[in-house]
């Protein structure tokens, strides 16, 4: 399963967002800027999508379909 482009848009565009979502992976902010440059399985490990849901996204947005 993979995240959809909002994720790697955000991740790409938003440093807040990048940071948070290393800080929740615990790994370095380059590092989630790698995984979302090949949108990594990763990125849907549960402490992401933990994240990304308490942003108030939903499955739908979070998920690529």
């Amino acid at each position: 399963m993979k995240v959809s482009e909002l994720i790697i848009e955000k991740i790409a565009t938003d440093r807040h967002f990048r940071m948070q979502t290393a800080l929740a992976l615990g790994v370095t902010e380059r590092n989630v800027q790698i995984l979302a440059s090949k949108n990594s399985d990763n990125l849907t490990k549960y402490a992401a999508i933990k994240y990304f849901l308490s942003l108030g996204l939903t499955e739908n947005e979070i998920f690529a379909v």
